[in-house]
């Protein structure tokens, strides 16, 4: 049997400068990019033009009238859209409406925290909806920033309604502002064009904060100077082993 080589042999010393040299550049790689989030409902929202309107605000993030449930901040948002859940066409204790002929309307969700927002899944009213949407975000309720613009939900055809997706840059919010205008939708899916904004279900894609591959958290690869450090060793090892 063939003798092993021992612990101060060359070939033992240049395999473990390339197992150190291997791993080194495996943290020097980028981090990958954040995966899709949860489905989380705001906690509580106000109205800040067009209202009182009709039907409490909480009608929007209670999720009554869909087909289908989620666990708030549990439950993966692609997994439970992919199952098309949707909106009834009622308005009793289901949907909010702004007051009869306003064609525009504010109101300010609350998130109960600081989260990470992605994506805005809205069940847009049939009977008069949003025709176009501005969205903007703050951490403090007071100071807001755009987060999308010019959203333009398309009329909900006749029958319940499904959840329409809408993308935007991460951002880390507690409140979102939704200014609506264009209301109602021009084509009302029930036949029934009521004049008013309208809202049947609100949620939204929820990340980790802070952890979506920038620098303000999330992952932070090695400088490149510890790989090419890693590969001289690496150099060194095989040189020596030659001379051996």
């Amino acid at each position: 049997m063939l003798d092993q080589p021992s612990e101060g042999h060359p070939s033992v010393i240049l395999r473990t400068l390339l197992v150190v040299a291997f791993g080194l550049a495996l943290a020097a790689l980028p981090p990958c990019a954040a995966s899709a989030g949860v489905i989380t409902s705001p906690v509580s929202g106000v109205i800040n033009s067009g209202g009182p309107g009709f039907g409490p605000l909480s009608n929007t993030f209670d999720q009554s009238g869909l087909s289908a449930g989620f666990t708030s901040g549990v439950t993966d948002f692609d997994t439970y859209l992919a199952t098309n859940p949707t909106h009834n066409l009622g308005f009793e204790g289901q949907e909010w409406f702004s007051n009869e002929g306003t064609s525009s309307a504010s109101v300010t969700y609350d998130m109960g925290a600081v989260v990470a927002i992605s994506r805005l899944a809205l069940w847009n009213e049939e009977s008069s909806g949003i025709g176009r949407l501005d969205l903007f975000g703050s951490t403090d309720g007071t100071t807001f920033s755009s987060l999308a613009a010019n959203i333009l939900p398309f009329d909900t055809v006749a029958g319940e309604y499904p959840a329409q997706v809408f993308a935007f840059t991460e951002a880390e919010v507690r409140f979102v502002r939704f200014d609506m205008s264009q209301c109602p939708q021009p084509n009302a899916g029930a036949g029934i064009l009521f004049p008013a904004c309208a809202i049947g279900e609100v949620a939204f894609d929820v990340g980790p904060v802070g952890d979506d591959g920038t620098d303000d958290g999330g992952p932070v690869p090695l400088p490149a100077s510890l790989l090419l450090v890693g590969l001289g060793l690496a150099a060194l090892g095989a040189r020596s082993l030659r001379k051996a």
